[in-house]
């Protein structure tokens, strides 16, 4: 026959799979591009959703080598990589397709979502093209507090824009390898990831025009408008909804399973007394 301190433990770590199960929603997130026409695009996104232990990056200082690939090159796989070591029961993913330009929309759907506890903060991060290492993210592991989500809703975040676009100081400003230039009218540009004149420097904001103090500029065409590309004056370059698609609910076996273990361990306890 087993004893309590046997049958505890066993029953606690149930009732522990069935809390998180219970809280687990599947959530879709949005982004939709808002520049002007003819404006920057912005890289997949890449969003997580973590216990506020997460930190992407610090205004500041050296960004870190997954802020450093995404910035530069447009890819999110670095920073994946670190989410999934430090972010325990993080949740995340990149939005699909190729980058956002003026007016597209990309949408991702995230199942086993703990908005109440684990995943309950957002963080978001995606190259800014044209640039060599201009980003959009939060530098505030905690900005985002989605909890009001569990049960259900929907939020909208405006992302990107004048005041909002960071420079991660990894890569000299330079038009020979810049990505996307050709999207733009503009020669020269990357051909290989991490290809540019390191930097040094450090994660901080992009103030006034960002393109006309770029290196290189006999590589614009003469007479070049740079009306949509300086967004020293733009607002929001998109916006970000996020929406619980199944608000979690308790499953009726959970419950079941959970008031059997309940009363068995009450009848163990009665069996022990006598």
């Amino acid at each position: 026959m087993k004893t309590w301190t046997q049958v505890g433990p066993m029953l606690a770590a149930a009732m522990l799979v069935m809390a998180g199960a219970a809280n687990a929603a599947d959530v879709k997130v949005t982004l939709t591009q808002l520049a002007p026409a003819g404006g920057v695009g912005i890289a997949p996104l890449w969003v997580g959703l973590h216990n506020g232990s997460f930190d992407a990056f610090d205004a500041g200082y050296a960004a870190s080598l997954g802020i450093e690939r995404a910035a530069e090159d447009g890819s999110a796989a670095q920073l994946s990589t670190i989410f999934a070591a430090t972010a325990s029961a993080g949740v995340q993913g990149t939005l699909p397709g190729p980058p956002a330009f003026p007016g597209a929309v990309r949408s991702l759907n995230l199942s086993g979502v703990d908005l109440a506890g684990a995943n309950r903060y957002f963080s978001y991060a995606a190259m800014v093209v044209l640039s060599n290492d201009f980003f959009i993210g939060n530098d505030n592991a905690t900005q985002f507090d989605l909890s009001g989500l569990a049960h259900g809703g929907k939020v909208s975040l405006l992302v990107g824009g004048a005041g909002h676009v960071w420079d991660a100081g990894t890569e000299v400003n330079d038009f020979r390898y810049s990505l996307a230039n050709g999207a733009f009218g503009i020669g020269g540009g990357q051909t290989a990831p991490n290809q540019g004149t390191d930097e040094h420097g450090v994660v901080h904001l992009v103030t006034g025009n960002p393109y006309t103090s770029f290196a290189s500029q006999g590589l614009v065409p003469a007479g070049y408008q740079w009306g949509a590309l300086d967004f020293s004056g733009q607002g929001a370059f998109a916006r970000v909804d996020i929406e619980v698609l199944a608000a979690p609910v308790p499953e009726p076996s959970s419950a079941a399973l959970l008031l059997a273990g309940l009363g068995f361990a009450g009848f163990i306890g009665r069996r022990r007394r006598r």
